[in-house]
């Protein structure tokens, strides 16, 4: 029969205390705010991640996406603060990130939701 050491039994009890503290301040760390374009593509990742995205450099200001041979840019147009086709669609595309991904991943032909990626 193993008995614990008296050490072991109050070092573990100082990492659990020690743990406790660290974990309890996680839930002031400030939240991260990303662009709209950023947003867009994290979204396109969940939605449909068949769906190839370039990841958007903060130089160009446009989010390259394709499948199956259909590709297209997108934009976030600052004026009307608003997602824009820049090629492979025209007009706006709305300001909902959600919506926005939805719309994009139809326009190209894809599925989105739970089916997507399978």
């Amino acid at each position: 029969m193993l008995v614990p050491r008296l050490g072991a039994v109050l070092c573990g009890a100082a990492v659990k205390e020690s743990m406790g503290e660290l974990m309890g301040g996680l839930d002031e760390l400030p939240k991260v705010r990303r662009g709209p374009l950023p947003s867009l593509y994290a979204a396109l990742r969940r939605k449909a991640p068949q769906v190839a995205a370039a990841r958007p450099d903060g130089g160009g200001g446009l989010l390259h996406v394709s499948y199956r041979g259909q590709e297209a840019r997108v934009a976030w147009d600052d004026d009307i603060e608003q997602f824009a086709w820049r090629s492979g669609g025209s007009g706006q595309i709305g300001s909902d990130v959600e919506k926005a991904a939805e719309l994009i991943a139809w326009a190209l032909g894809a599925r989105t939701g739970p089916a997507a990626s399978g």
